[in-house]
């Protein structure tokens, strides 16, 4: 009879937990390369499917350029490399990936209150110490508390081939939509 009352409650929750984002909206920032379009389009329909938030994507010129937006605030999440965040601030990289991502993290955390969210599963082409994840503004994270879960839906499905045949598709939006349909992302 406890097991049956939980699930009606967890049932009738779950639906209010994903409404709730409903009429919220979210920038996805991109830094025009291939990897980021992919990761920004899985971001984009993974959330606006899941959830019925808004996401609007915003393409900017270089890696620089997109994390000037996102110290400023005024993209919400994008993809990011550990040991490319680390070195573009002058800082070592650690002995592994693992590492790496962990001093990226930390510093993300302390210099700009930004949040490395778990790593997606690829590294950067030829630095396999710079693994790929999202990073996102706190204040968005308050405003959408299961955000980190809903991303880490992804684990395991976006692998570094995977994101090189999405970026190669005539519509990267049509491909990452089928991608995460027949992954039952969405």
């Amino acid at each position: 009879m406890k097991k049956n009352i939980f699930a009606v409650i967890v049932a009738l929750l779950i639906p209010m937990a994903a409404l709730s984002c409903v009429g919220k909206s979210l920038v996805v920032g991109t830094d025009s390369s291939p990897k980021s379009k992919v990761v920004a389009q899985v971001l984009a329909i993974l959330i606006n499917e899941r959830t019925g938030t808004t996401v609007q994507i915003i393409d900017h010129e270089t890696p620089e350029a997109l994390f000037k937006e996102m110290r400023d605030g005024d993209v919400d999440i994008a993809l990011q490399y550990a040991g490319s965040a680390l070195k573009r601030d002058g800082k070592n990289v650690g002995s592994d990936a693992a590492a790496t991502y962990e001093l990226a993290k930390q510093h993300y955390q302390s210099a700009w209150n930004l949040a490395w969210l778990p790593p997606l599963g690829f590294t950067e082409e030829g630095d396999a110490d710079s693994l790929a994840a999202p990073v996102a503004q706190k204040h968005a994270l308050k405003k959408f508390p299961a955000l980190p879960r809903l991303i880490a839906k992804t684990e395991g499905t976006l692998t570094g081939a995977t994101v090189k045949e999405l970026a190669g598709a005539d519509s990267i939006p049509r491909a990452v939509r089928e991608f995460l349909k027949s992954n039952k992302l969405i």
